[in-house]
């Protein structure tokens, strides 16, 4: 049955929030320093986004969030892991889509000038 509980003290409840921590500076560095967009903040907003959504679906699917019992076999050192790498790449992913959102919204200011802008 859906239970929809955390529990705080849970192994695979800290190993995901302690590997979503973790992956916290390096998926809002690289969103932030791979960024093309003049609005970064909304960059690095969207790869927050993305690393907790990865820290939720993680939770869904090993920890008690949605059933009563744990995933058979999983355990705090597993989950950190999988967290640790989950949320980096969700929260890098959400950072690219962000960063291709914003610049087909504004894309006159992102578009390259040609020879011919420039001779003519």
């Amino acid at each position: 049955m859906p239970a929809f509980n955390v529990n705080i003290g849970d192994p695979i409840f800290i190993g995901a929030f302690f590997g979503f921590l973790i992956s916290l500076p390096v998926s809002l560095f690289l969103a932030f320093w791979l960024s093309a967009v003049k609005k970064r903040a909304a960059v690095v907003i969207g790869a927050f986004v993305g690393a907790l959504l990865g820290l939720l679906i993680l939770l869904g699917w090993a920890g008690t969030l949605i059933y009563d019992q744990p995933l058979p076999g999983a355990n705090g050192g597993s989950v950190f892991f999988g967290s640790l790498f989950f949320c980096t790449v969700l929260g890098l992913s959400g950072g690219i889509l962000t960063d291709l959102l914003i610049a087909r919204k504004s894309r006159r200011d992102y578009l390259r000038a040609t020879a011919q802008e420039h001779n003519g």
